[in-house]
């Protein structure tokens, strides 16, 4: 009876030695996973994206890039910034943000103030940009279809392909005319009366008529009563 008493209490210790090491296994091999390996963030500033995995694999890190405009100061593809900061102490397989400018290429917005409509699109063609939105506002003191305003200002940097906004000029508002009733009258003083207020009569016929003078105007364009300033084309139809 003794002897199988002292043969269950040694299975016994040999059990609970047993459990007692795996519990300690346990314990270490989980330490270990948490605590892990500590590195220095590698120095990535600067550096091509393709240089930055490269130096981020020696130190047995992973990287998370974030690409964005950055005003245009860095090569395509470049480390600007990282986090953590450099030298920091991270464990091994932990993941360094970094921030990489864009794939785009950054071109330099030219001055179109001042210029032509026309000549100011084939400037933003030939640094890589293009016609956004245009408006035109009445300004006497410019010329018409020129460029008064742009919305982005000049020197500044931009991706390629990115749209500039034009803010042009329409000349000053002309005065307008109600179209008098002309059949009848002498064309000579009728040229005289419209010349005198910035209109041009452009289309004058001469037509046979039979039993009244030269020079009197038989048809009119446009009608009486209708809206006319420098802009609008004025034709009359005179006798011969």
């Amino acid at each position: 009876m003794n002897k199988k008493v002292v043969l269950a209490g040694k299975v016994i210790g040999i059990a609970a030695g047993y459990s007692l090491v795996l519990v300690l296994a346990v314990f270490f091999t989980v330490s270990l996973l948490v605590k892990g390996g500590e590195v220095s963030a590698p120095d990535l500033t600067g550096m091509s994206l393709q240089d930055a995995y490269a130096a981020a694999a020696r130190k047995g890190v992973y990287l998370k890039k974030v690409v964005g405009d950055f005003g245009g100061a860095y090569a395509p593809n470049t480390v600007v910034s990282q986090f953590p900061a450099p030298q920091t102490s991270v464990k091994e397989k932990s993941v360094v943000k970094i921030f990489v400018a864009s794939e785009v290429g950054q071109t330099v917005v030219p001055q179109l103030v001042g210029l032509g409509q026309k000549e100011s699109e084939a400037l933003l063609k030939k640094n890589k940009l293009k016609k956004g939105h245009t408006a035109f506002v009445s300004a006497a003191d410019v010329m018409p279809d020129s460029v008064i305003s742009q919305s982005a200002p000049a020197g500044s940097h931009l991706g390629e392909g990115a749209a500039i906004d034009l803010l042009l000029s329409k000349g000053g508002e002309s005065r307008s005319f109600i179209m008098p009733d002309l059949i009848g009258k002498d064309a000579v003083k009728v040229l005289v009366f419209f010349e005198g207020r910035g209109l041009k009569i452009s289309k004058i016929e001469e037509v046979p008529y039979f039993g009244l003078k030269p020079g009197v105007i038989l048809k009119q364009f446009p009608a009486p009563g209708f809206e006319i300033s420098a802009k609008n084309q004025i034709g009359i139809q005179v006798s011969k």
